[in-house]
């Protein structure tokens, strides 16, 4: 999994932030919205896990939580210029785990 070892730049703000590649691709790109939202999702679960929950998802949320910073790792480096950047992957099983805990 990637290391952040700093979470600034002091570049200042342009508009543009750079890929896990070091593309630099303009803050409004899909992309960068993209994990964007889903780092808010993953805020707002936990929220609702700091409310208290019932036990089922309590155990569940946290794994999903995990997985989201997994896709947001993917969002940010896209597979055809991340070769040399080991990050994980969401893959098929992650979304049918996700449908089989909505359908509880």
């Amino acid at each position: 999994m990637p290391r952040l070892t700093r979470i600034y730049t002091r570049m200042g703000d342009d508009g543009v932030t750079q890929l896990a590649s070091g593309r630099e691709v303009p803050k409004d790109a899909p992309r960068v919205r993209a994990y964007g939202v889903v780092d808010e999702l993953n805020a707002h679960i936990g929220v609702a896990l700091a409310a208290g929950l019932d036990e089922r998802l309590a155990e569940a949320l946290p794994v999903i939580q995990n997985e989201l910073f997994h896709l947001g790792a993917d969002l940010a480096t896209p597979p055809s210029e991340g070769a040399e950047i080991q990050v994980p992957r969401i893959e098929s099983r992650h979304v049918e785990a996700l449908e089989t805990l909505i359908d509880e």
